[in-house]
Parts: C-alpha cells; structure tokens; sequence
C-alpha cells in the first residue's frame, strides 16, 4: 500500500548578486509539486534540466523499451532555460526579480512536473495495477514584494551608478573653454535616457533615480568654470564609487537577497493517468485536481548578520478533486493551513487538510476526513535535502474513508538532479 500525503509549499528564492550581475539562483524546492500530490508519491530523485537538449534527455530516460518506469520525478520551467539574447550587456534584468507584475511572476515562478509511480487500489480503486503518470504545472499569480533590505541597497546602487554616468557625460564639457546651461542640460538629458533604457534597475525604480538627476542638475547649474566643475567632478568620482561598493557588498553578502515576502498566491493543476497492467492501450484518466495556495511570509531577517535567512510562513490552501468513477464515487474538496519557520537551511512545521468527498459508500457514516503532518528539512548540499516527517495521512479513497488513525513516519534524502547548459 503506497503512503502519502500533502505538503503545502510556499516560495522561498535563494541566491546571491554579484555587481549587479545574473544572480546564481539556488533551484527551488519543488517536492510539493502538482503532480507529486495527485499521483501520492514524493520522489527522492528530481532531475530539473535547464536546457531543451537536457529536457529531451529526461524524458527519454522515463521509457525503456516503450515501457513507462517508475520513480521517475521531473520539474522544468522552460522560461528559465539557459540561454542569452547576443549583444545583451545586462545579463542581471532587473524587472525578472523586483517586478510586482503578474507576467515577470509567471515567467519566474512556472513550473511544469511530471512523475511517474507504481499504482495501488487503494488510491486508484478498482483500476488494475500499473503505473501512474502524474503531470501538472503550477503559477505564480501575485509574488509578494523583494525584502525591502534588498530593495533599499538596489536603489542605492543605481542612484551612485547613475550619477557616476552622468559625472561621466559631464567629463567632456571639461575640454569646453566654456560651457553653458544648455551643454549641462543635454548631458543630463542623456543620462536620463540612458537610464530609461538600463534592464539592470527596476522599472519602478527609474522614476525615483530621474528624479534624482534633476536635483543633481541644480547643483551643477550654479557652475560656470571649468576649474569648478573640475573640483567638484572630482569629489565626486570616489564618494559614488565607494557608496556602489557598499551597497553590493550588502547584496552579496546576504544569502537570499531575492527572497520575497509579504502576500504571495499560486495556482496549480494537475493529472494521473493510470496506464493499468503497465500498457498503454489500457489507460485511464484517474484524476484531476485544481487549486490555489495564498500564504503570507514576515521577514525576520537582520542587518546584523547579513547571511542569516529566517521567516515565518503562514500559507493556506482550497483545492478540488475530481475522481473517474473506476477510482472513486465521489470528488474531494480539501482546504488546510500550514506553518512554518525558516532558518538558513532548515525549516521546521505543522499542517492540517481537511477533506469532504461529495459521494461517499453506505458503509461510510461521514464525509469527511483530515491529514496532518509535521516536517523537518535540512538542505545538506545544495540539491541534497534531508527530511523527516510525522503525522497521519488520508486512508485511500471513500472505500476506506475513516480517521486515519494510523501514524505516518517518514525520513530520507531528497537529491534534485541539476541539468548543465551549455
């Protein structure tokens, strides 16, 4: 009889900036997948390919012979392949991280999940034995906001840089015997052009930094002398570099800079198709299942140590499933909460999931049921993760539909296989 039961994950982004450059995002932790839940598996062995070529690779591998295996586990977002546009110098695009916007979320967060699973009767009813082909993909709909930390030292960093290129443009007026308000205007002119169009500062932090250019501009305007403009140029140059350097060491230095917090909502589907006595001609679609996941995330990171990553995490869940009758007579609709502390690289918490099944057999005397777990995890390496959980789970389906009295304890190692682009 195979175990299972939910995980209710929330977003937890990992990385580091490097003088503004592509952050080396840490992969996400997707053993909550939509198509883990559904098909009641949670894989040991994700691979997580980052090119087409890798992804082909994959999929190749869940077949031998024609023949589905099992304990295959895959997760891909093909927004995130590696791969770069020629000429582009801002490998590091701003908006992929500190937009607020619905697409830049979908594009960062999309995940598509497939994997594969020996099939039991006890959650797939009265289908024959088999393999189970669990498939499904999940969206970000609203990503909650950048830790303001972050957000404050980004905006510091691109006030010194843009005012480091406009001291730049102003440069070349000191080859100008004289110079007038006009030569000061276009130099400014084009630094606020320039910034427009720079991918590596937010869109919605370019008004701010233009903003800070016209009160630049006052202070030049008073300055007709080349020897002036000299002198204040160069008191300029070190005071710009140095508050740059700091910000970035800031950024660098934080373990998770990109981390979000604040209201965060995910959308997820999935599907199983139950390939009974392991063929393909004899396949049933055994499930469906729709949901969403609002969580809420407080950021209880400090300055004081910049490497520390601590949160708490509140994160709710309603969700639908629908069930061909082979598996089970009635469709369940579940909904629960979980919470839980992060810490660096472990987590600890507690959920609970209620579920109501619109159908249920005259041996059963309720309709509902309810699962709960506690989890522990300890990311080890990068892609290796130690997890232990205790609780109870969902007995199967109505057929068995009771209290699940019996005590679920399970621990082992999670390793997310890391394809390499080229």
């Amino acid at each position: 009889m195979r175990k299972s039961y939910l995980i209710i994950a929330g977003l937890l982004g990992f990385g580091t900036v490097a003088q503004a450059q592509e952050p080396d995002l840490k992969p996400l932790e997707l053993t909550a997948s939509p198509a883990y839940i559904l098909l009641g598996v949670q894989p040991t062995n994700i691979q997580r390919p980052s090119t087409p070529r890798d992804f082909a690779a994959s999929l190749q591998s869940a077949t031998v012979n024609g023949v589905l295996q099992p304990n295959f586990a895959l997760e891909v977002n093909p927004f995130n392949w590696n791969k770069k546009a020629p000429g582009n110098q801002y490998s590091f695009k701003a908006n992929d991280y500190f937009s607020s916007d619905i697409f830049p979320a979908i594009k960062k967060n999309f995940a598509i999940s497939i994997a594969t699973s020996s099939t039991d009767t006890v959650k797939f009813g009265d289908l024959d034995k088999g393999t189970g082909l669990g498939y499904g993909l999940r969206v970000t709909l609203l990503p909650g906001t950048v830790n303001k930390r972050t957000t404050e030292d980004l905006r510091a960093w691109a006030l010194a840089e843009t005012r480091q290129m406009t001291v730049s443009l102003l440069q070349n007026l000191l080859a100008v015997p004289s110079f007038t308000y006009d030569d000061v205007q276009r130099a400014f002119d084009m630094a606020a052009a320039r910034t427009s169009e720079r991918e590596d500062i937010p869109d919605a932090m370019k008004p701010g930094v233009q903003s800070d250019l016209l009160s630049l501009k006052g202070k030049v305007a008073g300055i007709r002398d080349t020897a002036a403009l000299r002198r204040w140029l160069d008191e300029q140059e070190p005071a710009l570099d140095s508050a740059k350097l700091v910000a970035l060491d800031r950024i660098n230095k934080r373990k998770a800079p990109f981390a979000r917090d604040g209201f965060i909502l995910e959308a997820a589907y999935s599907g199983v198709t139950v390939l009974q006595n392991n063929n393909w001609d004899n396949s049933v679609y055994a499930k469906t299942g729709v949901w969403i996941t609002p969580s809420y995330r407080l950021d209880l990171s400090s300055d004081k140590d910049l490497k520390l990553v601590q949160s708490l995490d509140f994160l709710g869940i309603v969700r639908y499933i629908w069930n061909d009758h082979r598996v089970d007579p009635g469709n369940y609709l579940d909904f629960g909460a979980k919470a839980q502390f992060n810490r660096n690289d472990w987590n600890i918490g507690f959920e609970g999931v209620f579920r109501r099944a619109s159908d249920i057999p005259a041996t059963q005397s309720s309709h509902w049921t309810y699962s709960w777990v506690g989890n522990f995890s300890y990311t080890l390496q990068e892609n290796i993760t130690l997890r232990l959980s205790f609780g109870s789970q969902f007995d199967g389906n109505t057929r068995v539909y009771s209290k699940p009295n019996e005590i679920l304890a399970i621990g082992g190692i999670s390793f997310g296989l890391l394809g390499k682009g080229k």
